[in-house]
């Protein structure tokens, strides 16, 4: 769906205002997205790019992106170049979201006749990113859980096959200016049904802004990392955090979270706990992270099975 969508945006062949002008069709060919009585031809630059509100709408987004510097590179330069990088991670799912709902959107104005303001559209703009953005995740991981099936949890070909297709596997809600706040967590258990979670949270710039260790009992190291999960997720509420990045190396726990995975009756109501605040958040991410990314959390439940 959305491939098509680039395809046709890069080989000039999408139907829009430009395209009707080309073929002499006599419609109305300026841009639905701009106010006013001096609207400007509709091309694919102008509709995803170079429009006042389309600007806005990628400035506002997660990506922030600010198109002004772009106004000399053509719509497919500029595509190509926000797209490069492979096609699961973050980045790019919420680029290619935006894209088709500015195409969405224009089309319900163009088609349906709404008459809506230019907070009216951005809202409706957003409105279909998130679900696209939700649409896309499940898309990619459902592919990469897939592959992983028969792989055993932990070994490099999971680790490899997490990143190579982008380590998020589950973003719930629309991404927005808040500030971000990511989190590590991880868990320790030993045969003796001792446990521990530590865990460490940092701001978009890596200052450190909380870290948390707790020994507990528990039957298996995913129940301990599914409190962690938890203990991270109410610090959250407390420090009305409305956007949060959270990475496990347990891609169980995160699969499980995420609702791609059948889901172990051992952590059911820690589950139904966590879930239960989603609505909460803006923008809850969860990715998962081999334990090499993961050493300063490791090492945080592992002290804490010494306390």
């Amino acid at each position: 769906m959305w491939k098509i969508l680039i395809w046709k945006i890069i080989t000039n062949v999408l139907p829009i205002g430009q395209e009707f002008h080309k073929r002499n069709i006599e419609v109305d060919t300026s841009c639905s997205m701009c106010g006013g009585d001096q609207r400007a031809m509709e091309t694919s630059k102008h509709l995803f790019r170079d429009c006042g509100l389309s600007s806005r709408i990628w400035a506002g987004s997660d990506l922030g992106i600010r198109v002004e510097g772009a106004w000399g590179v053509s719509i497919s330069g500029w595509i190509r170049f926000l797209s490069k990088r492979d096609e699961g991670t973050r980045e790019v799912i919420l680029f290619m979201a935006t894209l088709w709902a500015i195409w969405t959107v224009r089309n319900k104005i163009k088609f349906q006749d709404q008459v809506l303001t230019s907070q009216g559209i951005t809202n409706m703009v957003f409105k279909v990113i998130r679900e696209q953005t939700n649409i896309l995740w499940k898309s990619f991981n459902s592919r990469q859980l897939q592959a992983d099936k028969e792989i055993e949890e932990g070994t490099p070909q999971t680790e490899a096959l997490a990143i190579r297709n982008g380590r998020p596997v589950c973003i719930l809600g629309l991404p927005t200016g808040c500030a971000v706040v990511r989190v590590k967590v991880d868990a320790s258990w030993n045969s003796n049904y001792e446990a521990a979670f530590g865990w460490i949270a940092s701001d978009g710039t890596g200052r450190e802004l909380e870290r948390r260790q707790a020994r507990i009992r528990e039957e298996s190291a995913l129940q301990a990392e599914a409190l962690g999960i938890r203990d991270i997720v109410m610090w959250a509420q407390e420090r009305r955090v409305l956007h949060l990045d959270i990475s496990s190396d347990c891609l169980q726990l995160v699969t499980q979270l995420a609702e791609t995975e059948k889901e172990d009756h051992r952590i059911t109501g820690i589950l139904e706990d966590i879930r239960a605040s989603f609505s909460f958040f803006h923008c809850l991410v969860f990715n998962f992270d081999p334990r090499r990314f993961n050493g300063f959390a490791h090492n945080l439940a592992k002290q804490a099975m010494n306390l």
